[in-house]
């Protein structure tokens, strides 16, 4: 769940030049002439499942306060989010690390798995004793998947966890059961509803922002895990990692009732314009285009939005050829916003190509370029464009109408 891509794309596409791809197979497990368990003190109620590998499972019922709301069966919002990789059956994977994102030699020693079940969400980790034991705990992690038609959802696992695992498969010889299932990234679906409106998209922020989650001081930072694990290798005194398995726990609770509030936004169910808005702009991704205009037509009802939301439906109808229509919503959005270039300039176009009149298409294209030269220093790169553009529009357009260039 650590939030830096591109560094994180970059060191594991270095890595997987150096890794084994003769891949035996599904992993095995190792030392089963010998019993599971270690002598490790201070681990919570659990069971050893293979040599190294302690189980620790729990359920949260469907109706239990979590944070805002009450927490509830995912399963229908990982369907309506299809697109982004959601699946109705899903698993929600978390991973704890030795180390941040770039650290050298950096493995997973413990991974949390979350179930809809009928009447609970049950949350399972798997804890590596040492990583003499990797191979014993990637086999764990098979035999804990459903066999088939399911989806995985992470927190930024497309740029970290699931390429870390991928590199401790390779490493092991094995080809991971469940590579090329679905897969949403909540992050990716957080950052399109909150992006510039929170200071920050981590799980954490999300978490007291809009899940209205706050951890207790039971909770461990996510910094401190890797010198935790350590400190335990040297002392088998699991009791300080207690923290950890907490703050992992929660991790896995908190992206079930996110893509529970995300399914929410996706159906509208939003509050603010904003919601409303990018509720819109999520289907058109989608290429969704009557659900993305329902959306739009809604977030005129919000105060604040009701310009954006013109704005978009014109484009829609002027995609569509409704050039008519696409003028009127022009038209409504400047009675909200009539300091925008940029509904001048679509004015001016839809003006000259629909009406037919040039003068009209000249009096928005003067009107753009005089608000564009309020915006900005002169020699601004990224206005330059838009001017000279617009320069050349004007110019045209009063050879049209017979004015002098």
């Amino acid at each position: 769940m650590k939030d830096n891509k591109g560094r994180d794309q970059e060191l594991f596409g270095r890595l997987n030049d150096f890794l084994p791809d003769n891949y035996s197979g599904p992993v095995s497990p190792l030392g089963s002439h010998l019993t599971n368990e270690i002598d490790i003190s201070g681990l919570p109620e659990g069971e050893w499942v293979a040599r190294g590998v302690y189980r620790m499972e729990r359920d949260i019922p469907y109706g239990r306060q979590y944070g805002h709301r009450a927490l509830h069966n995912p399963s229908s919002s990982g369907e309506l989010l299809s697109f982004w990789g959601g699946m109705r059956r899903s698993v929600y994977l978390d991973l704890e690390t030795t180390g941040l994102s770039g650290t050298k030699g950096a493995y997973a020693f413990l991974i949390g798995l979350g179930f809809n079940t009928e009447s609970s969400f049950k949350v399972v980790q798997l804890f590596m004793a040492g990583p003499a034991w990797e191979k014993n705990w990637l086999w764990s992690l098979e035999s804990e998947l459903p066999e088939d038609d399911y989806g995985l959802v992470t927190y930024n696992g497309r740029a970290f966890d699931l390429p870390l695992l991928r590199i401790r498969y390779r490493l092991a010889k094995s080809a991971p059961g469940w590579d090329g299932c679905p897969h949403m990234d909540l992050l990716m679906l957080a950052r399109h509803f909150y992006r510039g409106r929170l200071p920050s998209c981590s799980l954490s922020s999300i978490e007291q922002s809009i899940l209205g989650v706050h951890r207790s001081g039971e909770d461990v930072p996510g910094r401190e895990i890797p010198g935790i694990y350590t400190r335990y290798l040297s002392t088998s005194d699991a009791s300080p990692l207690r923290g950890v398995f907490y703050h992992n726990t929660l991790d896995v609770i908190s992206m079930a009732a996110l893509q529970t509030h995300v399914g929410g936004l996706a159906e509208m169910k939003g509050t603010t314009g904003k919601d409303i808005l990018r509720c819109g702009d999520l289907w058109e991704q989608a290429k969704m285009s009557e659900k993305a205009k329902a959306a739009w037509s809604r977030a005129l009802d919000f105060r604040g939005a009701e310009s954006e939301a013109n704005a978009k439906l014109a484009e829609y109808a002027k995609a569509e050829g409704n050039l008519r229509k696409a003028r009127e919503f022009y038209l409504e959005a400047l009675k909200n916003d009539p300091f925008s270039f940029r509904i001048f300039e679509n004015l001016s176009i839809l003006e000259e190509k629909e009406a037919k009149d040039p003068r009209s298409a000249l009096n928005y294209a003067e009107k753009a370029l005089e608000i564009l030269g309020s915006m900005g220093h002169a020699d601004d790169l990224s206005l330059g464009q838009q001017r000279y553009e617009l320069n050349n529009r004007i110019s045209r357009l009063r050879k049209k109408c017979g004015k002098d260039a």
